[in-house]
């Protein structure tokens, strides 16, 4: 698809398109892809504010204008065993490795594109010399990400952020095990990079994939028993931890981690958000949008 726009546009010669395309080829069709992704949506905005256009539809027409998203993609080629990552927002994908010693790493993928970032903040401010209050209290015009799609009301503005995506290309190599992690902000406002690593180091370990020992195999394992017992029987009567102050949580407790669900993905959410504190954990999934995001 991003190919046939880019051919439609003329903006790659049509005989370098399906003809070995060069790495620099590739990540041009990837940011052409996101860009004009983006240009649609706003489009889409302005025509149903313009045009003759029933409400309710004007409506759901405006909204991905005017919320935004992050987005995160990942393309990799099986012949030279290439990921790229395409990153605008503050998704992140991090690549999980054994090194010499069989333990295993967290590998960075992508950068977390915000205000917090110094080069991030420095491009925006190279970009807007004028404007000595474009980034306040690690914020972009209100918002902690500097790259997404939508969001009109800052890509509008200069636009300020930005929806060209940064990429990556790392060598992956699934024949040693290797895996990769993509997940939005909410999973990496829990979880270090580094423990969801080893949570999925953990969750193939038990459910023995590809399994080689490492020093992590040394972390013990709840018993798959009690622990379907306890989830499956009810909240409990009262706080098991009447003194924890829940409002002040915020990352994931590594003594708190279960190897429990048979999907590594439900695996990573669950230790994300309370781990074997079942009253924490139901108390996440209780709240309803959109507070239920500020509680995760």
């Amino acid at each position: 698809e991003i190919q046939f726009a880019m051919q439609q546009n003329g903006e790659i010669p049509a005989d370098k398109l399906f003809s070995h395309p060069s790495p620099e080829i590739i990540n041009q069709a990837i940011k052409l892809g996101f860009l004009h992704l983006d240009n649609d949506i706003i489009q889409m905005a302005a025509e149903a504010i313009l045009g003759p256009t029933a409400l309710n539809e004007a409506v759901s027409d405006i909204e991905p204008a005017n919320t935004g998203s992050c987005a995160l993609l990942a393309i990799y080629d099986v012949a030279t065993q290439l990921l790229r990552v395409a990153n605008a927002g503050d998704s992140r994908a991090v690549l999980g490795k054994r090194n010499a010693a069989g333990e295993w790493e967290a590998i960075p993928l992508s950068v977390d594109q915000t205000a917090s970032d110094e080069n991030e903040a420095a491009r925006i401010k190279a970009e807007h010399p004028n404007e000595p209050n474009v980034i306040d209290n690690g914020q972009v015009l209100g918002r902690a990400i500097s790259r997404a799609f939508g969001d009109i009301r800052c890509t509008m503005l200069g636009p300020v952020v930005r929806t060209e995506p940064v990429i990556t290309t790392t060598k992956i190599e699934p024949e040693k095990g290797d895996f990769v992690i993509m997940a939005s902000g909410g999973l990496w406002d829990n979880l270090t990079s580094e423990q969801a690593v080893e949570l999925v180091g953990r969750w193939l370990k038990q459910n023995d994939v590809h399994h080689i020992p490492s020093k992590f195999d040394m972390v013990p394992l709840l018993n798959d028993s009690s622990l379907i017992e306890k989830f499956t029987k009810g909240p409990p009567a009262d706080n098991p931890e009447p003194y924890m102050a829940y409002t002040d949580l915020c990352m994931a407790d590594e003594k708190h981690f279960v190897v429990v669900d048979d999907n590594a993905a439900a695996h990573l959410v669950r230790n994300s958000l309370g781990g074997d504190r079942e009253d924490l954990l139901r108390g996440m999934f209780s709240g309803n949008p959109p507070y239920s995001g500020y509680l995760k």
